[in-house]
């Protein structure tokens, strides 16, 4: 297990250094998955100090719960042309559970049809069919959860239209990690938050021997010294 991911939360607020100070304390993650459930900074603005600053990978995650198409498409040129190129696609948090209530929902895509979008744009097509002058650099994993044969149908379904790697939220009610890696044959990363990892180092020698490839750690305000334990143990063990 080497990729060690730590997600963060796009900030509400009208200056950078706060973020970027919490970033600098994680300096066992190896790369930095950006997600905005609405109203934050954009990721990719974001994402650009990360990469000037700590030369260190960028996942830009991308929901349709708040944008278009159009907006999505948008967002993935810029990837493009920033750099950027790894994309985690995910349905997002419906606009009531988010800081503004009030939004009304998009939903004009859902995530099977996203990742469709994704996987088009990678191949140099724009959403209504016509070229590009050409196909975006573009690695794409899903985050997803699975608690049912369903979900699991649903993401092999994903994985037979191209997505490269998986983020598998945890726990799941259904089956564990490493059953699912020999189900689907793709890179499997646990996306688990830092309350959710117990303190004993058996739990996570336990998950570092799961033959995944690595974490995606959600890691809340405040709790940064605590992740950067949790990830400066688990980049000891290659």
């Amino acid at each position: 297990m080497v990729v060690l991911i730590a997600q963060l939360a796009c900030p509400l607020a009208t200056e950078v250094e706060t973020f970027l100070q919490r970033a600098r304390g994680l300096e066992s993650a190896t790369g930095f998955h950006l997600y905005n459930d609405g109203g934050g900074l954009h990721p990719l603005a974001l994402g650009s100090l990360l990469q000037q600053e700590l030369q260190k990978e960028v996942y830009l995650h991308l929901h349709p719960a708040d944008r278009n198409r159009a907006a999505l498409f948008s967002d993935l040129l810029t990837a493009h042309v920033t750099g950027v190129e790894k994309v985690v696609l995910g349905s997002g948090k419906h606009p009531i559970k988010t800081r503004f209530p009030e939004a009304k929902p998009v939903y004009d895509l859902d995530l099977l049809q996203l990742l469709r979008m994704t996987l088009r744009a990678r191949e140099g097509f724009d959403p209504t069919g016509r070229p590009l002058a050409e196909g975006l650099s573009v690695q794409v994993g899903v985050q997803v959860r699975v608690d049912s044969p369903l979900e699991l149908l649903r993401l092999r379904q994903m994985v037979e239209l191209g997505a490269d790697f998986v983020l598998l939220k945890w726990p799941s009610r259904f089956l564990d990690a490493s059953q699912l890696q020999v189900q689907i044959e793709r890179p499997i990363y646990l996306s688990v938050e830092v309350d959710q990892v117990a303190r004993e180092e058996e739990e996570w020698q336990r998950i570092h021997d799961s033959d995944l490839a690595g974490i995606n750690l959600v890691v809340p305000f405040g709790k940064e010294d605590r992740a950067e334990e949790i990830l400066r143990w688990f980049s000891r063990y290659p």
